[in-house]
């Protein structure tokens, strides 16, 4: 009977012991993806709101580059992205347009951040125009490629 006792002791010992193992376990992931799910502010340079999607268009078409979103303000159209709010008008500049928005988001998304940050870098070390307007090509159509197709 004492075998019995300590047999059903230590069964009871184990069972917490993967109960608490569990919950840690699973407490440790949580976090992790807590830390891996970041947001970061990103500074969408906006060219202008329009109601009507063909007039949209119609203006896009003037743009050497630009994507647009609809929401319930109306379709906006965006010419760059930068997470450095100084290049702004280093951007703003090289595009030779007075009229530009600054809209401010969050993105979690890791690869196209660390993309971003590499655009940026380049972008601040560039003087000429056509140079910064051809980089911020190739950051919208990475934005394109890699947030907007995985939403």
């Amino acid at each position: 009977m004492k075998w019995f006792k300590n047999l059903l002791f230590i069964s009871f010992i184990f069972i917490i012991g993967i109960y608490i193992g569990t919950y840690i376990y699973r407490n440790k992931r949580s976090k992790e993806k807590d830390v891996f799910g970041l947001n970061f502010k990103v500074y969408l340079i906006q060219y202008g709101v329009y109601s009507d999607i063909d007039n949209m268009k119609e203006i896009g078409n003037n743009l050497p580059e630009y994507f647009y979103y609809n929401d319930e303000k109306g379709y906006h159209i965006i010419i760059g992205i930068t997470m450095n709010k100084d290049l702004v008008n280093k951007i703003k500049k090289a595009y030779e347009i007075d009229d530009i928005y600054l809209k401010e988001i969050d993105i979690s998304n890791n690869e196209f951040i660390e993309s971003l940050k590499q655009y940026d870098i380049l972008v601040n070390s560039l003087n000429d125009n056509k140079a910064i307007i051809e980089a911020e090509k190739q950051i919208l159509s990475k934005y394109e490629e890699i947030v907007l197709k995985n939403e």
